[in-house]
């Protein structure tokens, strides 16, 4: 949506939870000791929550992550302000899938330089700095 900024805020940190690997789901650990309610992640019995802003369920698709936390950050690095987006966390959590994706799910890092330069496009006669 052209126009729109991303919020006022200067942090927003976010959690993608992948689905189980297979031995995970053979296993039974992980599903059996922590949940998800409202935002929040927790040991079901209760002496462990994080808080994020948003926790993205494992089957939420790469691109509702791209539309509902990168677009805004991108529409307000278009017009001229600074914008950051990383990814952060232990070896197999799915850094590489949600940044890079795959042939057939693209990662939001080729959503966001498809996007970039299609409003670049549509601004001829405006200079853009990559």
């Amino acid at each position: 949506m052209a126009g729109r900024m991303a919020e006022e805020k200067a942090i927003t940190v976010c959690v993608r939870l992948r689905p189980l690997s297979r031995k995970e789901a053979l296993g039974g650990a992980m599903q059996d000791h922590w949940k998800t309610d409202n935002n929040t992640i927790y040991q079901v019995d209760g002496s462990i929550s994080f808080n994020f802003d948003r926790v993205f369920l494992n089957n939420e698709s790469t691109e509702n992550v791209y539309e509902e936390i990168a677009v805004p950050i991108i529409d307000s690095a278009m017009q001229g302000y600074n914008g950051t987006i990383f990814a952060y966390g232990q070896t197999a959590s799915g850094k590489t899938y949600t940044m890079i994706g795959s042939k057939d799910d693209l990662g939001i890092i080729p959503r966001a330089i498809h996007d970039i330069f299609n409003k670049v496009k549509k601004f001829p006669d405006k200079e853009f700095l990559l």
